[in-house]
């Protein structure tokens, strides 16, 4: 026999033998991989679980001071997939019971009531970090204090407070908490309350800064807040303002010593600015109908509402020139 037929004949047989009751071998392996994932859900296994917790039923008129973590770790032993349903259920939250416990004693975490509270009853509790935690208590206390409004800031030129001040409401608020640090405080003070650039009367709502740790409660969250402003006088110099002419002869040009004058406005701020920002066309202008040359003119300006206006200086002097006429043109040189 050759070598070659040889070689197809071991083929032949490994492919009978692969071929062969190829139904019951695919359902072997399918039931060898089921069996599999089974057991290795079933299996037990060791994990660490980070489980919130919450302090309840402290004693009346008494307050939890205590250094308490947001969270405690708790090692646990079960099945798979127990474990993994646990922390899908992001392992609910442990209640700290102090209806039985005085200040000064230490409460300890045992690992059965754990157990308890975490509702899974194929898992065991191995231990607890930190295994117990000083019980310390206050005594609850409550007082009422002004609210304290700080402000930043100032308003637009122009403008200030008026005689009336801050006005809050409510204008005293309670707190509540240890009596430690209820006690000590005095007031209470909102965000500050930024007046930069104000030109009108605001009102809003400010939340309050709680004056303690988080045990420290207050009766309301935020206040409302009222600032009146009143509009004040102020004074402007706008130089360098030209002169308009007005009744130049005809055929003539009129020639003003100063060309500029400058303009000092006094009156409510809005108008004075609305004045800088805006300014009315030929604001200044000398009219010289009826006057000779070389007499001194009397400057004028626009009225303004709720403004005063200055000139310097207050008049002017004016030169005629008579318009020359054009000289006659020669025609080119061929």
């Amino acid at each position: 026999m050759t070598p070659f037929r040889l070689l197809a004949g071991v083929f032949a047989r490994l492919r009978a033998l692969v071929t062969a009751n190829l139904g019951l071998k695919l359902i072997s392996i399918a039931l060898a991989t089921l069996l599999h994932i089974v057991v290795q859900r079933d299996s037990v296994k060791e994990s660490e679980l980070a489980v919130p917790l919450i302090v309840t039923n402290v004693a009346k008129n008494k307050v939890f001071v205590g250094e308490a973590p947001e969270a405690v770790k708790v090692r646990v032993r079960g099945r798979r997939g127990a474990i993994q349903e646990l922390l899908r259920d992001h392992a609910g939250r442990l209640s700290m019971d102090l209806a039985a416990y005085r200040d000064g004693e230490r409460y300890v975490f045992d690992p059965r009531t754990v157990e308890v509270q975490l509702g899974k009853g194929q898992i065991e509790v191995l231990a607890v970090e930190p295994p117990s935690l000083l019980v310390r208590l206050d005594q609850a206390a409550e007082v009422t204090v002004p609210v304290e409004v700080p402000v930043s800031g100032e308003p637009a030129v122009g403008f200030r407070q008026s005689q009336k001040g801050v006005v809050v409401d409510p204008v005293r608020v309670k707190v509540f908490g240890p009596a430690s640090q209820v006690r000590q405080v005095r007031s209470v003070r909102t965000n500050p309350l930024d007046l930069h650039g104000a030109d009108h009367d605001l009102r809003v709502l400010l939340r309050l800064v709680p004056p303690g740790d988080r045990r420290v409660q207050l009766s309301v969250e935020e206040v409302s807040v009222e600032v009146a402003l009143e509009e004040r006088e102020i004074s402007k110099n706008f130089e360098n303002q030209p002169i308009a002419v007005r009744g130049c002869p005809p055929g003539s040009r009129c020639v003003l010593a100063p060309t500029e004058v400058t303009i000092h406005a006094e009156g409510l701020a809005r108008a004075v600015t609305s004045l800088a920002e805006k300014p009315p066309l030929n604001l200044v202008f000398a009219d010289l109908t009826g006057l000779r040359p070389d007499e001194p003119v009397k400057l004028s300006v626009h009225e303004v509402p709720g403004v005063s206006l200055t000139l310097t200086p207050p008049v002017a002097k004016w030169t005629l020139l008579r318009e020359s006429a054009a000289p006659p043109t020669t025609p080119p040189a061929h």
